[in-house]
């Protein structure tokens, strides 16, 4: 999508991982990229995506070969008068080559005449032939009281490269900020990220719905100074403190809502 002959966003509908993602994603009315595609410490982050960890104790999260991912078949259209953009998909969830997991997935963007954009994630898994768990890496805390470990899994942000040009704090719905939101819960996510040399701002809100499991739901964020360029990521991890589960033939659905706004003054 491009708005103004500036870019706003791209869709991809899979990656060699069968995981479609979403970058890069841009600053609204500049082409400033607020996503990080495969970054050289963590490869296997796609800019804007999903991801289990572990599925009944098999890691899907970085690359594993007893775990595959795949997209059996998707599809989309494009209302170009309302600036809406919607893709279906199915994907499946194999482990040592069982098929563990069935996912439905609906992505909508809608993009407004400015190139603020909206993107909702509304999708659903069924376990096929036996009960399914998701789980995470254990979370630990630091000697500081900061949850800086493990926890992670589901929709997660990457955010570009911090440092001389670009800027990213988060906070959430219960005023905790940056590294010390982690592991607690609340109803959204914000990230207010800036283009130090152009001054162009926008906010970032992650919005969990009230009727997913386990809401207000706990969130992984990572603020931190790795290497020169940062490390900073954001989403709603389901399974931080507990796991989940479904039963053989059940269902579990998950909605998400992601609002790209600049801030105009």
């Amino acid at each position: 999508m491009h708005v103004n002959n500036k870019h706003c966003w791209t869709y991809n509908p899979t990656s060699e991982e069968g995981k479609p993602y979403f970058h890069p994603l841009t600053l609204p009315g500049s082409d400033t990229e607020l996503t990080w595609y495969r970054p050289s410490d963590h490869k296997w982050h796609l800019g804007f995506w999903f991801s289990w960890k572990y599925i009944n104790g098999i890691n899907f999260w970085e690359p594993d070969t007893n775990a595959v991912q795949k997209v059996e078949r998707w599809t989309s259209s494009f209302d170009e008068k309302a600036g809406i953009f919607r893709t279906t998909a199915l994907l499946t969830y194999h482990a040592k080559g069982k098929r563990l997991l069935a996912e439905n997935r609906i992505t909508t963007v809608n993009t407004t005449p400015e190139g603020d954009y909206t993107i909702d994630w509304d999708t659903t898994f069924t376990a096929l032939n036996e009960t399914v768990t998701f789980s995470s890496s254990k979370a630990g805390k630091d000697k500081n009281g900061i949850w800086t470990s493990g926890g992670y899994a589901g929709l997660m942000w990457r955010f570009a490269p911090a440092g001389k040009e670009i800027s990213v704090h988060f906070n959430d719905a219960q005023g905790l900020t940056d590294a010390a939101a982690c592991g607690h819960e609340s109803e959204w996510m914000e990230a207010l990220t800036s283009n130090l040399v152009s001054g162009a701002t926008a906010t970032i809100r992650i919005t969990n719905h009230p009727e997913n499991p386990q809401h207000p739901v706990t969130w992984f964020t990572r603020h931190s100074a790795l290497q020169s360029s940062g490390y900073h990521l954001i989403g709603p991890a389901v399974v931080f403190h507990r796991p989940l589960t479904i039963e053989a033939g059940k269902t579990m659905r998950l909605r998400y809502t992601t609002t790209i706004q600049r801030v105009r003054k």
